[in-house]
């Protein structure tokens, strides 16, 4: 009965940990990361910052925001300690 009691209370809070992740929306699915190199030839449609739980969060936070402002690439700029990513939204194919 005490091992039970000690997997609960290890389950559930990871559980709530991965739930608090952000999902990628079907738009953000299609849009591309590319490189700083590849990002030259693309058109800058506007510079953001996302702030996540995680890096991972907050990776699929950008691709979200990427495609919410009409792009179909993101570039990453630079990633905080606090899980914050500066990107920028691409429009790199015609």
């Amino acid at each position: 009965m005490g091992h039970l009691r000690v997997a609960l209370l290890l389950f559930v809070p990871l559980t709530l940990i991965c739930g608090c992740t952000t999902q990628l929306t079907e738009a953000g699915r299609q849009v591309s990361l590319v490189t700083a190199a590849s990002a030259q030839a693309c058109k800058v449609l506007k510079p953001f910052t996302v702030k996540g739980s995680s890096n991972a969060d907050a990776l699929n936070m950008a691709f979200n925001k990427s495609a919410e402002l009409g792009g179909d690439s993101v570039a990453v700029v630079d990633v905080a300690d606090d899980s914050s990513i500066q990107a920028a939204a691409l429009q790199c194919h015609p």
